[in-house]
């Protein structure tokens, strides 16, 4: 049985360490970003093929707590599970709500003022950069600090990871661990997407995956979707 309040404990630990590193070496942000960059632009941001994949995972995160809004109430007015129970899609709606959506788009991309990477001077851009610790004024609104699409892929990944958990006695053993490393690979997808294009700093996208994973683990300790049943 995983322990909630250890998780918790270790992905506030997370948190600060990621924050301690990029605050003593700041230039990590820029010396990653700078492998994509060509002198003139972020290569990445321009392939169509990598640009249709961006928005394929964008499309699920914006589906996912649609799908988990619709059955938490088809399973409260049936009083049926589909897949998982009442508590378990109000989690994922409640995790998209707080995480993305509260959060990080709401508070953090609006308040804290961090320039993204093809903003900056270093990358053709006018705006200072600024550590990820820093609330800066180099960005009026939707900024770097943190990736809001890295938020949502891990909401999306944590969705899928118990939709997956839940299912793992009906499904081919090879099956469940196809459908866990698939998403793996598109919550590195959308990571690696958002730094290689110069959207977004590695610290960005780090520091979503971690707050995202936080929120997660907040709400499991208190709404326990997982639990068995009692008799």
């Amino acid at each position: 049985m995983l322990n909630l309040d250890r998780l918790i404990v270790a992905l506030i630990a997370a948190s600060a360490l990621v924050l301690l590193v990029f605050g003593i070496w700041p230039q990590l942000d820029l010396r990653v970003a700078g492998y994509f960059y060509d002198g003139a632009q972020f290569p990445v941001d321009h392939n169509a093929l990598i640009l249709r994949l961006r928005y394929l995972v964008w499309d699920a995160t914006l589906v996912m707590p649609l799908i988990a809004l619709a059955l938490l109430l088809v399973t409260g007015i049936w009083r049926r599970k589909l897949v998982l129970a009442a508590r378990g899609w109000g989690f994922v709606l409640a995790l998209f709500l707080l995480g993305p959506g509260l959060l990080v788009n709401a508070i953090l991309k609006q308040y804290w003022g961090r320039a993204r990477p093809y903003d900056v001077v270093e990358f053709g851009g006018q705006a200072q950069f600024t550590p990820a610790y820093q609330i800066a004024d180099q960005c009026a609104a939707n900024c770097s600090f943190v990736s809001g699409e890295g938020s949502g892929a891990m909401a999306l990944a944590i969705s899928l990871w118990l939709i997956l958990w839940v299912l793992r006695h009906r499904l081919p053993r090879a099956l469940f661990w196809a459908g866990q490393g698939g998403t793996l690979l598109v919550l590195g997808f959308a990571g690696w997407q958002r730094v290689a294009s110069g959207g977004h700093f590695l610290s960005d996208v780090l520091l979503s995956w971690l707050f995202v994973a936080l929120v997660a683990a907040v709400l499991a300790r208190f709404m326990r979707p997982l639990a068995a049943p009692r008799r």
